[in-house]
């Protein structure tokens, strides 16, 4: 009787998380604006810097570029890094953007030599360096949609925070592919909720990679590109580095690009595996709001109690309802179809949870990585 009084209060807690999680996403759907402020508008540098295509062509990241080049001003610009060998594929994609936006300042460079650092997007952004002209740099993942006036905004709101690096949470709100609810389901029901309420306890200590906003003398004078080069997460990197930071207003948007289901539960693996490299006690404590867990472990025990898989089916009806209510509130389209879906990864992100406590490596641009650091 005591463990099932245990697993009761457990259950609250884990339903208490997703009430509390459905009223930030709420909250956080609110517009909010920031002036242009009272100081000077200094030139911003925005570093977007493209993957390897490997035959592909831009259907990721050409809403995003989109996104960012149709809101270059007279004291903005933009630097597209792109491999040689992808450059006959990314071409039309630039001379399209030229002639819709005559003025936008969009500065393409290209390179056929290896990675200078472990990891491939840092050596990206050191060889972007010494073509950046502004004051302000913004790092932005090259599949990163921005929202009408996020350049002004964001702009003003560093102005205004107090802090060395703003960084902005984000979302998915499209499904190209079946897949991609795997995706969809993590980073809006799982880590997307999470940043929201650290955005209300002030400053953290990470940044996030959809969009990290900095001034170019704090970077130059705080940053050590050896040591951001070699870590796994940069963006986590950078925030350690660029302190005190915080989590802006915007809510950006990513895609969702993975296409078969295998390559989806390897990105999973690979998010929540990073997740507890970066933060093993923050991983260690999600627990406290995975009940499935115990329900799971008293069905197991004992397989004939009426209560135990009343609860465990219970408890996985509550996390479909809170993901769909919530991955819906952010505007991406669950439908009924997706019921099954969301009860896998239901019970999954409990397996992968404790999968990721077991040594294992990650692949992640044509790098396999044992370790928040160690790239082999």
């Amino acid at each position: 009787m005591c463990v099932e009084i245990l697993l009761v209060a457990w259950t609250c807690i884990g339903v208490l998380w997703w009430v509390i999680s459905w009223r930030l996403v709420v909250a956080a759907g609110k517009p909010s604006f920031f002036g242009a402020g009272a100081g000077e508008k200094k030139l911003l540098t925005i570093f977007k810097p493209l993957p390897r295509l490997e035959g592909r062509g831009l259907e990721i990241e050409a809403r995003g570029l989109e996104s960012f080049i149709s809101q270059l001003d007279e004291l903005s610009e933009l630097l597209l890094g792109v491999h040689e060998t992808d450059w006959p594929r990314v071409m039309p994609f630039i001379e399209r953007m030229q002639a819709a936006y005559p003025g936008a300042r969009l500065t393409v460079v290209r390179r056929s030599e290896a990675d200078t650092l472990a990891n491939p997007k840092i050596a990206w952004q050191k060889l972007l360096v010494p073509h950046a002209c502004g004051e302000l740099w913004l790092w932005s993942d090259a599949d990163i949609v921005a929202p009408p006036k996020f350049l002004d905004e964001a702009r003003a709101e560093f102005e205004t925070c107090g802090a060395d690096l703003l960084t902005f949470p984000y979302a998915i709100r499209t499904l190209p592919h079946p897949p991609a609810i795997l995706d969809a389901l993590f980073i809006n029901a799982e880590f997307y909720p999470g940043a929201l309420l650290l955005r209300r306890f002030g400053p953290v200590d990470f940044g996030l990679g959809a969009a990290m906003l900095f001034s170019r003398d704090n970077f130059l004078h705080k940053v050590d590109w050896e040591k951001l080069g070699s870590a796994l997460a940069d963006d986590f990197m950078l925030g350690q580095m660029l302190q005190p930071v915080r989590l802006g207003s915007t809510t950006l948007e990513t895609v969702a690009d993975v296409t078969a289901w295998r390559s989806a539960f390897g990105h999973y693996f690979r998010w929540k595996k990073t997740v507890y490299w970066c933060r093993p006690i923050g991983y260690a404590a999600q627990i406290l709001v995975m009940p499935l867990l115990g329900w799971i472990g008293l069905a197991a025990w004992h397989p004939s109690s009426f209560w135990a898989w009343a609860g465990l089916l219970g408890m996985i009806q509550v996390d479909v309802l809170f993901a769909t209510l919530i991955c819906r509130k952010i505007g991406c389209p669950l439908t009924g179809r997706s019921w099954l879906a969301i009860e896998a990864w239901s019970v999954s992100r409990i397996l992968f949870w404790i999968i990721c406590w077991l040594p294992g490596r990650i692949k992640w641009r044509e790098k396999c990585w044992k370790g928040f650091r160690k790239p082999v």
